[in-house]
């Protein structure tokens, strides 16, 4: 089972002005612990200081999201349904955090049901327009 957290404390003094939060708090649940440590690694350099936490399931997100006082962005791999309905959907939801979808489904059906979708194959420069256009 894969479970990274990531801290660049090194340089927490240098986060970005237009986040929401000084030391911001991003959740990915992805599958692919390639995809999911790419994601950290340009979320932990754009946002140095950050709390990231890297998951591959439901359960271990959930679990993550009890340590976390605030979410700015989760990047998570889940139907729009699942989304919507999920306890981890609805906790997301109730806790304001940005929600991004990935996957099949969340490609063919997740924007027209209303959310933020990271589609695949995606380059680091759409990781960052996403988070540009989501306010961080």
């Amino acid at each position: 089972m894969f479970h990274a957290r990531h801290f660049f404390p090194w340089q927490s003094d240098m986060t970005p002005k237009d986040c929401a939060t000084p030391r911001p708090s991003f959740l990915i649940f992805v599958t692919e612990p390639f995809v999911a440590d790419d994601i950290a690694t340009t979320l932990g350099e754009t946002y140095p200081g950050a709390r990231i936490e890297c998951v591959q399931d439901h359960d271990a997100a959930l679990a993550a999201l009890s340590g976390l006082p605030q979410v700015e962005m989760a990047i998570v791999a889940m139907t729009p349904e699942e989304a919507q309905t999920s306890d981890l959907g609805r906790t997301l939801s109730d806790r304001q955090a940005r929600i991004v979808l990935m996957g099949i489904e969340a490609e063919d059906h997740g924007e027209a049901s209303g959310f933020a979708v990271l589609h695949r194959p995606f380059r680091t420069a759409d990781l960052l327009a996403m988070l540009r256009i989501a306010g961080c």
